[in-house]
């Protein structure tokens, strides 16, 4: 016999990424409207979002405010089969934090193009606070006994903002690019910030076992007293 609170007490997985598995398009008619996205992500974890129930939070992809206030109007969109919660970004955020340092910095400099990066304090400041606004959006939409799975280099800062606001969550953290040795690392100005951000969260996952040789080969060096297994 199943109790009724059987699910809240297991929790339900939260997906946090950059951007909703959604495309939004406004039709002069019908409004907006909302098509299933494709792509490797959205297509490993939609379908358990869709099976067990849970979350899905990131950006709708428009800084127009008519799609948030759809999105939060709607969230139980049956095309979807899920819960979409929409963490609206203004079109200098977008260009600051998404373009500029999710792929004017980071994107480059893990991929060892270290040409290609912009090091613009401007980049770092937005990055750092679209990531706060996420915890935000995490905090008041989220339970105790969730977890929260946060994908990709656009949100490493994500489980450190949820830390300093008080917020306790189960997290986790999986990076889809590979993570740069140590003397390519060094290069970013911010990579003490960056490094104690991936920490924070209760489980890091890499593509490949150098990505993760990489990143224990940094936390060795930068972190003092640190032990790796």
């Amino acid at each position: 016999m199943s109790d009724g609170n059987h699910e809240h007490e297991l929790g339900r997985l939260v997906v946090v990424s950059n951007r909703l598995p959604v495309v939004l398009s406004k039709d002069a008619e019908q409004g907006w409207q909302v098509t299933p996205g494709a792509g490797g992500l959205v297509s490993a974890l939609a379908p358990v979002l869709g099976n067990r129930g849970g979350l899905w939070i990131g950006w709708p992809g428009t800084s127009d405010a008519g799609a948030v206030e759809f999105l939060q109007g709607n969230q139980e969109i049956k095309e979807v089969g899920y819960t979409l919660v929409p963490v609206p970004l203004s079109p200098e955020e977008e260009e600051l934090y998404y373009r500029g340092f999710a792929n004017g910095v980071i994107w480059p400099l893990f991929h060892d193009l270290l040409l290609r990066a912009t090091f613009n304090p401007a980049f770092w400041h937005a990055y750092t606070e679209v990531n706060e606004r996420f915890a935000q959006v995490i905090a008041r939409h989220t339970r105790p006994e969730d977890y929260i799975w946060v994908q990709d280099f656009h949100l490493m800062l994500a489980a450190k903002a949820m830390q300093q606001s008080g917020l306790q969550r189960r997290t986790g953290f999986f990076l889809h690019i590979p993570f740069p040795p140590l003397d390519i690392f060094l290069k970013l100005p911010w990579r003490f910030e960056v490094l104690n951000g991936l920490l924070a969260f209760d489980l890091v996952g890499f593509q490949t076992t150098r990505d993760r040789r990489n990143f224990v080969q940094c936390v060795r060096a930068m972190v003092p007293g640190s032990r790796c297994a």
